[in-house]
């Protein structure tokens, strides 16, 4: 088919992020994915004539061809797409439910410091003096956030300016995944797109084989909208290909 078509593109997005040494570890479907860019790049070289009959003219040029680049967008996605957005590595966070007898933290008026746990119980917090001999109040000496495991020393309350205070809570037992960005230097991708053309009905497969990032991704935590993970990154031709992408048409 060699007729002139319109295009409007719809596809499964299927991403291997591959290992520290370039090693495929399997092609998954990592969300949805609403932008996918393959940019072609060149450089013009011109021999321009100095003679006095063709000062200034082209007598000659050369395209030569910079490697392509690509961005890839999602604005749904799983954990580890998550933290290849950032560069980072995934592991698990627990935290088993305990509690805290009278530990030591140092107020700062008005702001608020870490006790040491998350999801503390907000009924079983109890805050003294370090002598154990004055009991405060909440929500007159101090406000507590139960969820980030923080405590407030209030200025209009009877904690002493910068006074250390004995804390004593229950907290929860947490189970997370936790994102430590920017601990991954080099990261890959291989990039398959089931995909179609809307307007004229025909399927198509796009690979990238491999891709490596650059750290660009504007990723927003607070907004109205849908956040989106932006990958950009440099085409690289892998040992054994002669090309670093392909696309095909399926009749």
């Amino acid at each position: 088919m060699n007729a002139p078509f319109s295009f409007v593109g719809i596809a499964d997005a299927y991403i291997d992020i591959l290992s520290d040494t370039g090693v495929r570890t399997g092609l998954e479907l990592k969300g949805n994915c609403n932008e996918f860019t393959p940019k072609t790049d060149s450089e013009r070289k011109e021999l321009v004539g100095s003679g006095r009959s063709n000062f200034g003219q082209t007598i000659a040029s050369v395209t030569i061809p910079k490697p392509m680049t690509a961005s890839i967008k999602f604005n749904q996605m799983d954990q580890a797409l998550f933290a290849a957005a950032f560069f980072g590595t995934n592991s698990a966070f627990t935290q088993a439910s305990g509690s805290l007898t009278d530990e030591p933290v140092t107020t700062i008026a008005d702001r608020f410091i870490e006790i040491g746990k998350l999801m503390i119980d907000p009924a079983t917090v109890v805050v003294e003096n370090t002598a154990g001999t004055v009991t405060y109040a909440e929500g007159d000496d101090y406000i507590i956030s139960p969820r980030l495991g923080m405590i407030k020393a209030l200025s209009t309350g009877t904690i002493p300016a910068a006074a250390s205070v004995n804390v004593t809570c229950d907290y929860a037992a947490i189970a997370g995944t936790q994102m430590k960005a920017m601990t991954k230097s080099n990261v890959r991708i291989r990039i398959k797109l089931d995909g179609q053309n809307f307007d004229d009905g025909r399927n198509f497969i796009s690979e990238i084989y491999q891709m490596r990032l650059n750290p660009s991704n504007n990723f927003s935590f607070v907004g109205s909208d849908f956040a989106e993970a932006t990958f950009e990154g440099v085409l690289e031709t892998p040992s054994g290909y002669n090309e670093p992408m392909t696309h095909l048409w399926l009749s």
